[in-house]
């Protein structure tokens, strides 16, 4: 009987010590286990930024490639931003805007509606596109038919031309410039930069009549739904905006699509 009770008495110390190892290493588990998960559970999740457009060429390709594609990227990149790009007819981009369906969209003249841009990304040029343009002038424009893209009405066509002007809505410059040459309008009106490649396509044609002049020019800028997310993107959009027109990389975004960068106001 003392045999039994010395046995145990020597395992008490035994068992003691084989327990605290235990705890220890389910210790050591569960702080591992931890460790693991806090990065992933204190991880800020990217900023989800939706972005509207209509489709321009040199700007907003539906591949993806485009001026503002380029731009939009580099300003709301990743792991602090996630951009999701939508496309829509104009006016619809403006009313998605205007009820926060999107975030932000490009670009707009100065307007109250919404948050801007501090500075103008674009300067644009109004173009009209007519066959005679020894009698262009107000009275010419304003007693003749005149068309413009879809959606573009008062961005476009009467921003440059008075309100007695006659204008039809058309699906695409390539449709206004058909009809131009079938003497269905007289002319027709949109910004330089979609004009611009139309005429590059028509030099080829030795034959063409068609001749452009300037009527009209304003600032763009980019614009952000007018609540506190578009505040906070704007802001953003501001801040690398400078910081990459300091360091060149802006410069060079505008010479590569061949389009002026506006000087600071």
């Amino acid at each position: 009987m003392k045999q039994i009770v010395l046995v145990f008495l020597l395992l008490i110390p035994t068992y003691a010590l084989a327990k605290g190892a235990a705890n220890a290493a389910l210790l050591s588990q569960n702080v591992s286990t931890q460790a693991k998960q806090t990065p992933t559970q204190t991880q800020t999740e990217p900023t989800v930024v939706k972005w509207g457009t209509d489709v321009w060429p040199n700007y907003t390709n539906r591949d993806g490639t485009g001026f503002y594609h380029e731009l939009l990227f580099a300003i709301y990149s990743e792991p602090q931003y996630s951009l999701r790009v939508e496309y829509f007819p104009w006016q619809r981009t403006l009313k998605n805007l205007a009820t926060g369906e999107i975030d932000l969209t490009g670009s707009l003249p100065k307007s109250a509606s919404f948050y801007q841009s501090k500075w103008p990304v674009i300067n644009e040029d109004i173009n009209v596109a007519l066959l005679n343009d020894d009698a262009l002038n107000s009275d010419y424009l304003s007693s003749n038919v005149g068309a413009y893209r879809a959606g573009y009405e008062d961005d476009v066509f009467y921003a440059a031309l008075p309100k007695s002007a006659k204008g039809v809505p058309v699906e695409s410059a390539e449709q206004a410039l058909a009809l131009l040459k079938k003497g269905k309008v007289d002319y027709f009106v949109d910004l330089r930069s979609i004009i611009t490649p139309l005429m590059d396509k028509e030099q080829t044609d030795q034959d063409s009549l068609v001749k452009v002049r300037t009527i009209g020019r304003y600032k763009l800028y980019w614009s952000f739904v007018y609540n506190e997310q578009g505040q906070r993107l704007k802001r953003h959009f501001d801040d690398q905006i400078e910081i990459l027109r300091n360091n060149g990389v802006l410069q060079s975004m505008y010479e590569k699509y061949n389009l002026e960068l506006p000087v600071k106001e």
